[in-house]
């Protein structure tokens, strides 16, 4: 029925470039169907009409919009194969989590989502067929209204190249926060198969040489998100979702496989995979490749990738809240205290100074140690006794460079030296708190190397982290301090590596980029802690 209805349009419409959308919003206002629409599905009568359509509704979904396209011979597969690329490739502007259902429905077939739907959206030729709709929706949240969409006009679409099925069908990638690149490279591999998918989820090892890559979602939360888009996409089909640990995964040993899908960023690949192949007396795969979308977003900066990619998603969380920062009874409320974490040349202190521009007071844990080395003090005859008396100059001081020699070559002398100097820093760093809040200080950071390691930030209401790359960081420090690549190299790997600094964290720095885009990191940072301590 569904089919007849959509042929019986086609014959009577104009075959011509959209003029105009019309909403009938029945008695409810933009605003209203806005608070109260969650997640809608969009049943579309032609495929030409899909990405048309789609940026006409997504203000009035929060969540996820599913699109269901009819059955007839107009939505045929090259067809849907475009419309898999304009859908995902507009919808880069959009905060809405778009879903192209790849499956056509015919009535009374039942349409399953991973997600309750609360809101339907139809075009006019399916006006008379909304109770039909409603019904056919598995997952329906019945006490949301239905909404028209009209269109006039249907826009000409030709088909593109022949769309090739497989039973078994391959894909792999990171799949770090699924964004419209991946629904892309998903969609084409499912719209491709009869029978399975493969989905390989680069795993640790995999992912390291990725930008921010200590922000990469844990593999288990990148395989669920996966599996929820595909079974949402084509419920139909057999899907096998596992992290891998090179880039041949399964592929290279199952004689089942017969297609791959790729990115052009990725293709060289398959000539590898083939060859593996091959030396395992298997038949070569057949490989499918899409084009790298581009990223419209009005957030791009020339910093970022040009493409819709998820290195562009973890820079723009820079300086944003990653989690919500919990009540610490242990401490006063005032001054607030962000302990400020970040290994050795980081640039950590470039980022305390713009925070002390911002009107932060410092209290740097690093200086108040190397303060503590001073001739006279008990902390110097300390070191003295226990790493050699060739450690103290002529004149009294500790040598940091030799101290550094001995304890950043020898885990269990570092260890010793930071129970020595521990306690005293944290106690005069508290007293140096204590006081710059009595002068009238709203907000104190307390930067220092160890935070994460020592465990400081029991003392501060947040945690934000510096990190750069670890061959950044051996670079600059080499650099800094005229040190050969072995000493840098053993004194970053000393300190806590980035992943840590990350996982403690209620926000991130990385001042690895240009001097403005780390401006904006700290200046996203700052006004939401205004707003925070405002509330």
């Amino acid at each position: 029925m569904f089919n007849a209805v959509c042929v019986v349009s086609l014959a009577v419409a104009t075959l011509s470039v959209i003029l105009s959308y019309i909403f009938l919003i029945n008695t409810n206002t933009v605003s209203e169907l806005e608070a109260m629409s969650t997640n809608g599905l969009m049943f579309i009568c032609n495929a030409a009409k899909v990405h048309k359509l789609v940026s006409k509704v997504t203000n009035l979904v929060k969540n996820v919009l599913y699109i269901k396209i009819g059955s007839g011979p107009e939505n045929l597969l090259p067809i849907l194969s475009k419309q898999i690329v304009n859908v995902y490739s507009n919808a880069s502007t959009q905060n809405t989590d778009i879903r192209l259902m790849l499956k056509p429905i015919n009535f009374p077939e039942k349409v399953p989502t991973n997600h309750a739907i609360d809101i339907i959206f139809y075009d006019s030729v399916l006006g008379q067929k909304v109770e039909s709709l409603q019904q056919s929706i598995n997952n329906l949240e019945t006490r949301h209204k239905v909404q028209i969409v009209y269109s006039h006009g249907i826009e000409e679409i030709t088909g593109g190249d022949e769309v090739k099925k497989y039973e078994y069908v391959a894909v792999g990638g990171t799949f770090d926060r699924l964004h419209n690149g991946h629904k892309i490279l998903l969609s084409q591999a499912a719209l491709r198969a009869t029978k399975h998918v493969t989905v390989g989820v680069t795993d640790v090892n995999m992912i390291q040489s990725k930008v921010l890559w200590e922000l990469i979602e844990p593999v288990e939360k990148r395989i669920k998100g996966v599996l929820d888009f595909l079974t949402d996409i084509n419920p139909d089909l057999e899907y096998k979702v596992e992290p891998i640990q090179d880039m041949y995964g399964p592929t290279k040993s199952d004689p089942r496989y017969e297609l791959i899908v790729v990115s052009e960023e990725t293709k060289r690949g398959v000539t590898k995979i083939n060859q593996k192949r091959e030396e395992n007396g298997l038949q070569p795969l057949d490989s499918y490749v899409i084009e790298l979308a581009t990223d419209l977003t009005s957030k791009h900066t020339a910093e970022e990738e040009s493409k819709v990619s998820s290195s562009n998603h973890r820079m723009r969380l820079l300086g944003s809240m990653l989690k919500e920062p919990e009540p610490n009874p242990h401490i006063p409320k005032r001054p607030y205290v962000i302990g400020l974490a970040g290994g050795i040349a980081s640039g950590k202190s470039s980022i305390t100074e713009k925070l002390r521009l911002k009107g932060a007071a410092i209290v740097n844990c690093d200086i108040i140690a190397h303060e503590l080395y001073k001739p006279g003090l008990s902390l110097n005859r300390t070191l003295s006794e226990t790493f050699g008396e060739h450690i103290i100059t002529a004149e009294g001081e500790v040598d940091r460079k030799k101290l550094g020699q001995i304890v950043f070559s020898d885990k269990n002398k570092l260890e010793k030296l930071n129970q020595i100097i521990w306690p005293a820093v944290i106690e005069e760093t508290q007293r140096r708190i204590k006081a710059l809040g009595e002068e009238g200080f709203e907000v104190v950071v307390m930067e220092a190397a160890v935070m994460v390691k020592a465990k400081w930030y029991k003392y501060c209401h947040q945690l934000w982290s510096v990190i750069i790359p670890r061959n950044e960081a051996i670079k600059r420090l080499q650099e800094r301090n005229n040190l050969s690549e072995e000493e840098a190299r053993q004194r970053v790997d000393a300190q806590t590596p980035n992943i840590e600094q990350v996982a403690a964290a209620n926000i991130v720095f990385s001042p690895y980029w240009s001097y403005d885009y780390t401006q904006t990191q700290i200046d996203k940072a700052w006004d939401h802690l205004q707003k925070y301590l405002k509330n």
